[in-house]
């Protein structure tokens, strides 16, 4: 009779294939959450656009109803909005430039800037995702 040998199998810890499967699903766990976090972050730039375009609606409709014209660019905007008539409104002067992946325009309408008055204004926050423009992102609002 023959001597048969059992070798004890006493393993602690994981296989190399267990912890590449871990690894595997942690990665796959944290590729969706960065896609969540992604567009969320993007719903929530543009609806801060949307909310920025709107102060500047009721802004030009401010100035309009002082100064019975529109500003003839927005240089004049901005130093009327950090004005005390402008309500000293310096935050929302600051921020009409590139903020939160939007950049934002504005331009008068109806006027040629020097003998006719105008009669309204184009604000426009364009969508820069990524450094790419997404103009399924951009936010257009007429005074």
């Amino acid at each position: 009779m023959g001597i048969i040998m059992h070798k004890k199998l006493n393993s602690k810890g994981f296989t190399l294939i267990e912890l590449l499967i871990v690894i595997i699903i942690i990665g796959i766990l944290a590729a969706i959450a960065f896609v969540a976090y992604s567009g969320a972050t993007n719903k929530a730039h543009k609806a801060d656009a949307q909310s920025t375009l709107a102060e500047v609606r009721n802004k030009l409709g401010e100035y309009n109803a002082t100064s019975n014209d529109y500003p003839t660019d927005m240089s004049t905007f901005d130093t009327w909005l950090a004005s005390s008539s402008g309500g000293n409104n310096t935050t929302l002067a600051a921020k009409f430039v590139t903020a939160n992946s939007y950049s934002y325009a504005a331009t008068p309408s109806g006027c040629d800037n020097v003998a006719t008055q105008c009669t309204g204004y184009i604000a426009t926050a364009a969508g820069t995702i990524f450094g790419g423009t997404s103009p399924a992102d951009d936010i257009t609002v007429t005074n």
